[in-house]
């Protein structure tokens, strides 16, 4: 069996375009992400990407869907989804009001196939809903993300489904998946919000994303600043210029360990590129105005907790924390 992920590169930059909802960036494969993609793809395991929101769990399955040349189906859990949803969805409301319209419409019209059904059986689901007259893939990414928005019984669910790669769709006399099914990529993520079930955790491969072994966490900031903003593949300039990047992780790191002194959820990643984003758009190129924007602005996207008296540091006005000749 060939590995599709051999010829990536711990470093090597993926440009990703503006598609499907998701703005245009770069990602930057690591060896850790390279080698649980390649254990996953040859074991047919689900990868459950483990890590605080902005670690670029996402971004994951974007990425191993352009590098394969993939279709990308993306389930975004809420507390209300069962896991049929991932295999299909019936209109019955539609169906209703064509029917008292007078104007029904064949009932594989109203049949939606989820993404499970698409990837595992895409020869049947190819009749249905807005499945049809559509090219089949060359294979699917399927990323289920915020799995731990849900309660337990989805990832119980969804043990036979992923472990057998094959499931019935009793209303339709269907079968999907099997030796003749197709053998998606399966990706889940989880902001840690709600422990899964510990059968859930055996079935899958785990890639946990966090700081390298001996790497700071100011300076995994940056690394992931610098695959955001930094300059593009291309030579395109950088986003943003200076010590900008570098600047903003400081400020993070003093409000992530006030945060985390008095014990609160800290800031993040997702704050520290939500920050960077918005000061690329408001002054592009211009390193001064990059700065007095981390000094105006930071506080409020990293602070995010009511005042306390005994903690200074996890105020909206407080000092910023930006090395000497920063601007004040």
């Amino acid at each position: 069996m060939s590995n599709p992920f051999s010829t990536l590169a711990d470093g090597q930059l993926l440009p990703l375009p503006d598609d499907d909802g998701q703005e245009a960036s770069v990602h930057r494969w690591s060896q850790r992400e390279i080698d649980a993609l390649t254990l996953a793809h040859a074991a047919r395991r689900p990868l459950l990407l483990r890590g605080e929101p902005g670690t670029g769990k996402t971004q994951v399955a974007r990425a191993a869907a352009r590098h394969l040349g993939w279709a990308l189906l993306t389930e975004t859990i809420h507390p209300r989804y069962e896991a049929a949803d991932l295999i299909y969805r019936f209109d019955a409301v539609r169906r209703l009001a064509d029917a008292q319209a007078q104007c029904l419409k064949p009932d594989e019209d109203y049949w939606q196939p989820g993404a499970l059904w698409q990837a595992y059986g895409w020869h049947s689901a190819s009749r249905y809903g807005g499945c049809r007259g559509q090219p089949q893939p060359n294979g699917h990414v399927v990323l289920i993300d915020e799995i731990d928005k849900a309660d337990s019984d989805l990832p119980n669910s969804l043990l036979d489904v992923l472990g057998q790669r094959r499931f019935a769709i009793p209303a339709l006399g269907l079968w999907a998946g099997g030796p003749g099914g197709g053998q998606p990529l399966v990706l889940v993520t989880t902001n840690e919000e709600r422990e899964l079930p510990n059968a859930f955790l055996r079935r899958c491969v785990v890639l946990n994303l966090e700081p390298d072994a001996g790497m700071s966490y100011r300076d995994w900031l940056l690394q992931r600043g610098q695959a955001h903003f930094g300059t593009r593949p291309g030579g395109t300039p950088a986003l943003l210029v200076g010590d900008v990047m570098r600047d903003a992780a400081d400020q993070l790191v003093a409000d992530r360990r006030a945060a985390l002194d008095a014990v609160l959820a800290p800031p993040g990643p997702a704050e520290y590129l939500d920050l960077l984003a918005a000061i690329a758009r408001l002054a592009p190129g211009n390193a001064e105005a990059q700065r007095d924007c981390i000094r105006r602005l930071s506080a409020y996207a990293f602070v995010k907790h009511g005042t306390l008296d005994e903690q200074p540091l996890l105020r909206q006005d407080r000092s910023p924390q930006l090395p000497p000749g920063a601007a004040a």
